[in-house]
This record gives structure tokens, sequence and C-alpha cells, in this order.
């Protein structure tokens, strides 16, 4: 049996060799095609590393600008409130005063009220309160700091999209919305400072523009950022002045008036003109 199956091995290979050579020739004889084409080496992608200490946008953009106005966006909107004939918001002021202090009413570059706060309606049908107001503007640009205060969040939320909360303190606290990004370096228990670049408009989450949705809390209820706490628009230090005593004036005689002569006691009127009324109706 041993010499049988080392036969058997043998031969196996031998046959298979016999029709390796059967095959080839075959193929020579036909003239079976060798395809030679060409084919593209796969394009191979360097990933960079991430950068390491990339500048940040944030650190170098400057702080926000004071705005005395704010326009409407358009001459229409069931909640804009009250609009001047230029088109601009009449009970604006550039500060919302609360018990922490002065918050910027407008925290952007620049941007015009594209929604007040309160019932409006919608395009849908029907109406739906709004909590806050929208500061539009369709090129973008910085979101700022309404005043010092803490990160309580910063992350991503249904409806808000990108959005940052920060505690002003004295049961203050400001809520943006909708913003296409923020400072990476901003997350829960960092410190701000009024007028910080943290993001940049956008329209994450459920919006249908470039804008940003702005809301202020007070005691735990949102009030209207636009009507809020409505200061002095401008203040300066009070300067101490002292004033003397003015000295009274003798008036001289030909200061002193003569008195007026008295209204004549009857009065004589033209008799009224009596009109005929027409034939036709009497």
């Amino acid at each position: 049996m041993q010499r049988w199956r080392r036969g058997s091995g043998r031969n196996w290979a031998g046959i298979m060799r016999r029709i390796a050579l059967s095959l080839a020739a075959a193929c020579a004889l036909a003239g079976c095609a060798v395809s030679n084409t060409p084919y593209p080496r796969p394009i191979t992608t360097t990933i960079a590393p991430p950068l390491q200490n990339a500048p940040n946008i944030y650190a170098s953009a400057p702080r926000a600008p004071l705005h005395s106005e704010l326009f409407a966006c358009n001459s229409y909107g069931s909640n804009l409130g009250l609009i001047g004939q230029r088109g601009e918001a009449a009970n604006y002021t550039p500060y919302i005063d609360t018990p922490a202090g002065p918050l910027l009413r407008n925290p952007t570059e620049v941007a015009c009220l594209s929604s007040g706060f309160g019932y409006r309606d919608i395009a849908s049908g029907g109406g739906r309160q709004h909590n806050g107001v929208d500061l539009a503007n369709r090129d973008g640009g910085f979101i700022y700091a309404a005043a010092d205060g803490w990160i309580v969040a910063a992350d991503y939320r249904t409806g808000y999209g990108n959005f940052i909360e920060i505690d002003h303190g004295n049961g203050v606290r400001t809520r943006y919305g909708h913003m296409a990004e923020f400072d990476s370096n901003l997350r829960s228990g960092v410190r701000v400072t009024a007028g910080e670049p943290i993001g940049r408009m956008g329209m994450t989450g459920n919006a249908t523009g470039v804008h940003l949705h702005y809301e202020v809390v007070v005691d735990g209820l949102l009030v209207d950022p636009l009507n809020y706490g409505a200061p002095q628009p401008y203040q300066t230090t009070p300067v101490t002045q002292t004033y003397e005593e003015p000295v009274p004036i003798a008036p001289s005689e030909s200061d002193v008036e003569a008195p007026a002569e008295a209204p004549p006691t009857s009065q004589t009127y033209p008799e009224p003109v009596r009109l005929q009324r027409p034939d036709q109706y009497r």
C-alpha cells in the first residue's frame, strides 16, 4: 500500500505538469490574448496631522461694538414692536439694566431685528410664543458675551443648535442659539468678560436663516431683551458744582408793564343771514 501511495503521488504530479503544458500549447496555437492594459495606480491621500497650537480666531477678534441703534430687517412682522419712520426700533437702548448690571442689548458684530419677543405668526399658519429676539445677518459675524459671567453650557441642543448659556449672577442669564460654531475653549465653568467674542452667527438647529436667537432670563423668567430694563442711555459721573444766590434787581420804570385795557362790556354782532330753502324742499 505504501508503494502504491508513493507512486500515485509521483504520477499525480506528472499528470498535472502535462496538463499545464498542454493548456499552454493550446493557448499559444489559438492565439490567446494576454492583457497588458495599464491600470492607474491607487491614489493615496496623506492626512495631515492636526495643527498643534493653531491660532484661535476668537483670541484675536475685536471686542463687541456698542450699537446706538437697531433697525428692523423688513417692514413686516407680527412682533417687531414699535418701529420708527426710518425703520429703527423706537425703544432701543444699547444696554439692558438688570440686577446683575448692564447687558448688551445687541451682542452681535452687526445685525438687524428679524423677530421680537412674544407671540408671533408662523408661515405654516397660526402662531406661537417666541422667547427671545432674533438678530439676523445673512453674512454672519461674531457673537459676544453680553456681560461678565461664567459659562453654564456650551453644547448642541435640539431646536437651539449650537448653544451657549452664561450666568451673570444675581439670577440673570443669557442664552445664545443657532450659532455656526463657538469657541472650542468654552466649557462649563469658564469665565468670560463683557464683549468677549464667544462664537459666530449661523443657522444650526431649527432655523431658516443666519441669525442669533438671544434670550435673557431674570429670576427664572424669560424677559423681552428689546424692552426690558431700559436705563438712561447716557449716564455720566456727576460733577459737584456750587452756585451763588442770585441778587434780586429792582425793575426799572420801562420794565413795568401798563395794565391792560378792560374789554368792552357789550359787543354787537351782525345779524345772521337767513337762507331760503329751494321751492322743491318747501
